[in-house]
């Protein structure tokens, strides 16, 4: 199925109607771009050429399949509003459609010169191992602090310095501390940032450390600079809490770290088949709007017991050309331990965040034997072995 086009933006879609497949699939395009004339005298030559139409479909069974839609980009302001031009061209008014049963948007595409209108990643992988002054051939290997909230800010740093002085390279908050009055983030920051200093002045080992930051789209880039102030060579924050524009907000600023956009809730958009927002979708658009890493599920963890689950989806939108927009790092988690990281490895190779959370903190020789236990892991699965 054609899925580019000159001028445009391709949305791919299943849809489930009563009706005609390509009939409804005009219908819809056209409702969403120009829908009908109604000026006295004949349409204008503007108004013609700013209609979306059926670009390709495949019907499945009757009423069933997967169609293409163009939409003409001359129809959006990309220079002040690219997400959310193409947010309302090609979401916002499925929904409302009749004679609709199911729809899911599947993936979308731009041309080329449209992507330039995005910040997308700013470190990325080659960023990412200049922080931290590693070769290509190393596996970052970092976990999530855990509890993930009930804890004091000396805690947080306590575990975040055993972590480091065990080798850990990457340190995240997890999206539930949410700086409460008890673990503030600058004061949390503070002690973490003195920590890991201490950690390379006698070890040489750089660790990366995002703070949760979660909050308001109108507050986000303060939260940002709090953290950066106070020590932070990185940030955190849900954007689908905070809102995708977040991303783009503190991506394109004077903070100038990298971001891990986490994706927690984006299951309430793709859970149900055939209808919903893909996966896909989310992340693209969580890289185009500047996010660094995005998490996606262990192979044998809490979302992929058996298969290799959503990282089929959500690798392939994370690193596949989008213009000039550098591909974002996978960050594996939810269930990874020494047992499966190998697993793990052997498919998204080195280029990817390895975090577990749980998986080093339970091990029975605490934080420092969970981490060895990771890096024997680590080691050995480059050489090949499981």
């Amino acid at each position: 199925m054609k899925t580019t086009e000159p001028g445009c933006l391709v949305s791919q879609l299943y849809i489930e109607t009563e009706g005609s497949l390509k009939e409804v699939a005009e219908e819809t395009v056209r409702h969403e771009t120009i829908g009908k004339w109604d000026r006295p005298g004949k349409p204008t030559e503007l108004f013609a050429k700013s209609g979306g139409y059926l670009l390709d479909y495949e019907e499945q069974s009757p009423g069933k399949g997967k169609v293409a839609l163009a939409y003409p980009l001359h129809n959006l302001d990309l220079t002040n509003s690219a997400f959310s031009h193409i947010w309302v061209s090609m979401i916002t008014g499925m929904s409302a459609m009749p004679n609709l049963k199911k729809y899911r948007v599947l993936d979308f595409t731009l041309p080329d010169e449209a992507y330039s209108y995005f910040p997308g990643p700013g470190f990325g992988l080659e960023g990412t191992r200049e922080i931290l002054q590693i070769d290509p051939s190393e596996p970052i290997i970092g976990t999530i602090v855990k509890p993930t909230c009930g804890l004091t800010p000396d805690e947080v740093a306590d575990i975040c310095e055993e972590g480091a002085m065990a080798g850990l390279k990457f340190i995240k908050d997890d999206e539930r501390m949410m700086n409460p009055a008890y673990c503030p983030l600058q004061e949390r920051v503070r002690k973490v940032m003195e920590r890991l200093r201490k950690v390379y002045e006698k070890t040489g080992n750089k660790v990366l450390y995002t703070p949760c930051i979660t909050t308001g789209p109108d507050r986000i880039l303060a939260n940002a600079r709090r953290a950066v102030e106070a020590g932070a060579n990185g940030v955190m924050f849900v954007f689908i809490g905070a809102g995708f524009e977040s991303l783009r907000i503190v991506a394109e600023s004077d903070v100038n770290v990298p971001i891990y956009a986490h994706c927690c809730g984006k299951e309430h958009w793709s859970r149900v088949p055939d209808q919903g927002l893909d996966q896909r979708v989310v992340a693209k658009f969580a890289r185009l709007m500047g996010g660094d890493y995005f998490r996606i599920g262990a192979l044998g963890g809490y979302f992929a017991k058996d298969d290799v689950g959503e990282a089929a989806v959500l690798r392939p939108a994370l690193i596949e050309p989008m213009g000039r927009i550098k591909a974002a790092v996978p960050a594996v988690s939810g269930g990874l331990d020494p047992s499966n990281l190998a697993d793990n490895i052997h498919y998204f190779g080195t280029g990817a965040l390895f975090l577990a959370g749980t998986g080093i903190a339970k091990h029975p020789d605490g934080i420092t034997g969970g981490v060895k236990a990771m890096r024997e892991a680590a080691k050995a699965a480059v050489k090949g072995a499981t």
